[in-house]
């Protein structure tokens, strides 16, 4: 079971690096070079802060640490607390590419599934007793 536990943490932490990926490609895509507007966006700030945070976590998972246990419910609320603000206070102009369709039909969904994973399998004795 241990071993499935961080296999899931690290398929989180792979389809997370993608969608991460994918809203940098498509920031870049529909940066206009005239505007000045992403001087002032503070979403993309605090993605960032929020990303290295997260991969942190997933680091402590993996590693069997407490911290990781205690943290994980919070970040994965905050990942959707964020997204929500993010997006009420400066809309994503989006390109609708195959990249776009293949992260938001695919890689997106199995994200959350996999959070559910991980969440389920922290919640098992099995796993939980194994954290130091």
């Amino acid at each position: 079971m241990k071993n499935d536990f961080m296999k899931a943490v690290l398929v989180k932490l792979l389809l997370f690096l993608l969608i991460v990926l994918w809203g940098g490609y498509n920031s870049t895509v529909m940066h206009t070079s005239g505007s000045g507007e992403y001087v002032t966006d503070v979403g993309n700030i605090l993605f960032l802060v929020f990303s290295i945070i997260y991969m942190f976590n997933a680091f402590f998972l993996i590693k069997l640490k407490n911290l990781g246990r205690l943290t994980y419910i919070p970040l994965v609320l905050l990942f959707v607390f964020l997204g929500f603000i993010s997006e009420l206070f400066n809309p994503m102009q989006i390109k609708q590419d195959y990249f776009y369709i293949f992260t938001f039909y695919i890689i997106s969904p199995l994200f959350f599934i996999m959070q559910g994973v991980v969440l389920t399998m922290l919640m098992s004795k099995s796993v939980r007793e194994n954290f130091h």
